[in-house]
């Protein structure tokens, strides 16, 4: 794990990691969190921090994240003593300390994992139980779990969150550099990101994985109800918090489109190796992957949530590997979802207004003033969101906005780093993506 610099900013990375896929979140690593626990290592440290009271440790360790608790129970024996002995306590407030208010998306993804293990799913208790949490923002975990428990929420994060949040930020930005050159300022090496920004992109991420869960096509009974389901979903968000789910859904579709295109022939029905099965209907194991078919494959397949995603990231080094995990995790999907037909169409968006207008339809039918509001804190609008809008609420999200407005993360920046975001004036190009997709403000066209 790295630490933070003195700015308390990150760095994103940009991956050059081979493409790799998995499933659920049964069984995760726990490397990341046995060796906070491990083998202190042998340095002097400050005869002062040894010294202090154990409430006093125990309240130091309580105030840090998870990069720096590792650093200090590393480099001193009394406050690795003072972790074992408390370490469910220190684990849930460092992960607190950590996420912020993405703790609640945290715990959403891992009380329903729970769920599935133990067959025991109540969709509608859980997700009257996230809408409450999240109009909150905060969560006690150590109220809620057992060590266990939070030892596999920090090792889910550690091993499949944090790496997956940061290809989807290089990504990000990769896409923000293609823009035209007009708008060029100069290309740093690397983009390093506030505390707010890391907590939308990582929230993204959760609830990515959220979304993937009341989509399971695997599960019958969710399969009847899923459509409903993932609407309640987002419902519950905020428009520019759905907008940057779906820039997490395209960056993941995006990722399948370039495999699918590696492995199209591999799969295909006409593909010499399947000639031992007789036709009709298609031979076992095969997929007809052209562009025609694609669509609800890559649906379905994005659909299988983190672990694959990051299996096909990180994991898989070589071709045949990857076509023989493809073949095993390839599935259909018929939601969709999607701008188009699907829950973040035109369409979809008007009949949920008509039949079950809301408290945020209303505020956009009165432009009810949404003023920018700083990047303090993460749950308020960004100022991209704010600019696009005029100032004034929007409910709108999915149709009524591009693709390459998601692909540049113009619901993750910073006002200040929205001026300059991967050598490029940010602002400019959003301002110019928009005029592009509109000539006028899509509000006034609604019926």
């Amino acid at each position: 794990m790295e630490g933070l610099d003195a700015d308390n900013k990150r760095s994103a990375r940009t991956s050059d990691s081979s493409h790799s896929t998995a499933s659920d979140t049964a069984s995760i690593p726990v490397d990341h969190v046995s060796s906070i626990a491990a083998v202190p290592c042998v340095r002097d440290c400050s005869s002062g921090l040894e010294s202090l009271p154990p409430e006093i440790r125990r309240y130091i360790l309580s105030c840090l994240d998870l990069p720096r608790m590792k650093v200090l129970v590393h480099a001193s024996p009394t406050f690795h003593q003072q972790y074992v002995h408390d370490r469910k306590y220190l684990l849930c407030r460092s992960l607190e300390e950590t996420l912020g208010s993405v703790t609640v998306d945290a715990y959403a993804v891992h009380l329903f994992a729970a769920q599935v293990r133990n067959k025991n799913r109540n969709i509608s208790g859980f997700l009257r139980s996230y809408s409450e949490s999240t109009a909150q923002r905060r969560l006690r975990l150590a109220d809620k779990l057992t060590q266990d428990e939070v030892i596999s929420m920090v090792a889910f994060y550690f091993h499949y969150v944090e790496p997956t949040t940061e290809h989807f930020v290089s990504w990000i930005i990769q896409k923000l550099r293609k823009a035209p050159e007009e708008s060029l300022l100069g290309q740093p090496a690397t983009t390093t990101l506030t505390n707010t920004e890391l907590m939308r992109f990582t929230r993204a991420t959760y609830r990515f994985q959220t979304l993937c869960h009341l989509g399971d096509s695997d599960d019958k009974n969710i399969r009847l109800w899923r459509e409903d389901n993932m609407q309640a979903f987002l419902d519950i968000l905020e428009p520019w918090e759905r907008e940057e789910l779906y820039s997490f859904y395209q960056f993941a579709e995006d990722i399948y489109h370039h495999i699918f295109d590696d492995i199209r022939w591999d799969l295909h029905p006409d593909n010499p190796k399947f000639d031992d099965q007789g036709r009709p209907p298609t031979p076992d194991g095969a997929f007809d992957l052209s562009i025609s078919n694609r669509s609800n494959y890559l649906e379905g397949t994005v659909l299988r949530g983190l672990a694959m995603l990051h299996e096909v990231l990180f994991e898989i080094k070589h071709h045949e590997d990857l076509v023989a995990t493809m073949q095993r995790h390839i599935t259909s999907s018929y939601i969709p979802f999607n701008t188009l037909e699907g829950l973040l169409g035109e369409t979809q968006q008007t009949i949920r207004r008509q039949e079950h207008p809301s408290e945020r339809d209303r505020m956009q039918e009165e432009r009810v003033p949404l003023p920018f509001r700083g990047d303090g804190e993460p749950n308020a609008p960004p100022l991209g969101w704010i600019m696009i809008w005029g100032g004034t609420y929007s409910n709108l999200y999915g149709w009524y906005t591009s693709d390459d407005m998601r692909q540049i993360g113009y619901v993750f920046w910073d006002a200040a780093t929205l001026e300059n975001v991967g050598g490029k004036n940010g602002k400019e190009v959003l301002k110019r993506l928009w005029e592009e997709f509109w000539d006028e403000d899509p509000r006034d066209m609604l019926f």
